[in-house]
């Protein structure tokens, strides 16, 4: 039978020699920041601006992404002691992207040069306005390039560069961008591209596998302040779980729960060192748990109609929320999703949508687009904008798309795991095919022939325990009372690694169970 290293191989259908590149963490393999064609015209223009003293303005974006992107961009500056301004736009006032209104108050406040970060790519006729008032723009995005490119005065982008076939986030563009302007990699502002990397979803694959592999790397070696203090529990190895589970999150709570201009100090947060970092903390910490008291509380106040195929409510206000109010209810219900927002236009609602493949929420739009006012996304999310009058129509015409439009379901492999591997050798021979995600899921084990009558109970009777050795648990939480019923099941679930009064464990999390006939 084939070992675990064997199976991991085959489940990823790569070669030992695959295997091999993937565990380098050598920085001269990331590609040159000279893949971007103008990236260092860009720099030199940028310079003489600062020898002219020009006022320079960074506009970002408010999920994730776009404030990491934003912070990498004003940390360069700060490495060279020109201080520019930074702006992250409210999700309710503003909306996305560079608009007029935002343009005429830079104009007014003297800025010569505009940086757009996660944002600029389609804004044709902003960025026009902006040339008309003598402002310069410079855009630095990875959004879909439209049949009409913005005419800025240079546009970083990774379609208009030699990267590779894989889209990176903004996060990253900024870090190359960062490497041309300054002339040396800043591994904090590796570290940052990292997290957006994940927190963007972009394929972990070739340069941005390196990429986040270094930003892990990075972070366990210098444990970083004001990324490092963002995890709540301090695990003795740092990983990417870390990244798209705790800090991704909490960064982007704000840009969900905040309107007003303090959603400011989540860029200070991440460029200052001063002693208002751990106030700044501790309301990053408040509102991420404000952000989930909030969705639980509207997610448990709706109804659903059990006898319908999709999903569209309308909540009031909390446009930030509404993303992953739909996400919650695709969970929990599986079925396409639309959770619309009020807005302070009245006629308008702002929608946000999520779904699983066999419904493509772009296609679902095509369809109702005469319904629709503007909308974009990709296979299975999206956002909309319709006028209040058509909601009942778009209900109707979105249900008798998702009725014709069932969700695929996708099995996935799984790896046999014996319980002779549940030990901390072999865990360590799993990790090291990460870090996982996007395109490079983790696996999914499963344990056969498990005696349920190994397991015990928690004081509170909802959980089971089992311990196969002194270093090995398997553990499942909130489990299903059928398991009673069988002698025998296959366990499907992942590995983890705790560590409970200095002791290691390599636990089996159960997700599910078969039964065996």
């Amino acid at each position: 039978m084939k070992n675990l290293f064997e199976k991991l191989l085959s489940y990823y259908n790569i070669s030992q020699e695959e295997y091999e590149k993937m565990q380098t963490t050598d920085i001269d393999n990331l590609p040159n920041y000279n893949v971007f064609s103008n990236i260092v015209d860009a720099c030199d223009f940028i310079k003489e601006a600062i020898k002219k003293q020009k006022k320079i303005l960074i506009y970002g974006d408010y999920d994730c992404d776009g404030i990491m992107s934003t912070s990498i961009m004003k940390n360069v500056f700060k490495k060279v002691n020109y201080d520019v301004g930074f702006y992250i736009p409210s999700r309710e006032e503003d909306g996305y992207g560079l608009n007029i209104k935002n343009i005429d108050l830079f104009n007014k406040l003297g800025y010569k040069i505009i940086i757009t970060v996660d944002n600029g790519i389609t804004l044709v006729n902003e960025i026009d306005y902006a040339s008309k008032l003598g402002i310069d723009v410079i855009v630095l995005d990875h959004h879909m390039i439209q049949e009409k490119m913005p005419n800025a005065k240079f546009i970083i982008h990774p379609s208009l560069s030699t990267i590779g076939e894989y889209n990176i986030s903004a996060g990253e563009v900024c870090f190359y961008f960062s490497w041309a302007f300054l002339g040396y990699i800043d591994k904090y502002l590796i570290t940052l591209a990292s997290i957006s990397t994940i927190s963007d979803m972009m394929p972990l694959k070739s340069y941005n596998r390196l990429l986040v592999k270094l930003g892990i790397k990075y972070l366990n070696e210098y444990k970083y302040d004001s990324i490092y203090d963002l995890i709540d529990k301090k695990y003795e190895i740092i990983s990417e779980d870390n990244f798209g589970l705790e800090i991704a999150p909490k960064i982007n709570s704000i840009g969900r729960m905040i309107n007003d201009n303090t959603r400011f100090n989540i860029v200070k947060y991440f460029t200052s060192n001063d002693d208002l970092n751990k106030k700044r903390l501790v309301w990053i910490n408040h509102n991420n748990c404000l952000r989930k008291v909030k969705i639980k509380e509207i997610s448990d106040g709706i109804e659903i109609d059990n006898n319908k195929s999709s999903i569209v409510i309308t909540i009031n206000k909390n446009e930030g929320l509404a993303g992953l109010i739909a996400n919650h209810l695709l969970n929990k219900y599986n079925q396409p999703v639309v959770v619309f927002s009020t807005t302070n236009e009245n006629e308008l609602l702002k929608g946000s949508a999520r779904s699983k493949p066999g419904f493509n929420i772009v296609d679902s739009f095509d369809n109702l687009k005469h319904l629709i006012i503007q909308y974009g996304g990709h296979d299975c999310a999206g956002g909309l904008t319709i006028n209040r009058n058509n909601l009942n129509e778009f209900s109707r015409l979105f249900e008798e798309y998702a009725k014709n439009h069932s969700f695929l379901e996708l099995e996935k492999g799984k790896i046999e795991i014996l319980l002779s591997e549940l030990n901390i050798s072999d865990y360590n021979i799993y990790r090291s095919f990460g870090p996982f995600g996007e395109g490079f899921e983790k696996p999914t084990f499963t344990l056969k022939d498990f005696n349920v009558s190994s397991f015990y109970e928690s004081k509170d009777g909802k959980h089971l325990f089992s311990s196969p050795t002194s270093t090995s648990k398997i553990v499942y939480f909130n489990y299903n009372k059928k398991i009673k019923n069988r002698k025998k099941v296959d366990l499907i679930g992942e590995l983890t690694r705790n560590t409970f009064k200095n002791q290691i464990y390599i636990q089996f999390l159960v997700k599910e169970f078969c039964e065996k006939n």
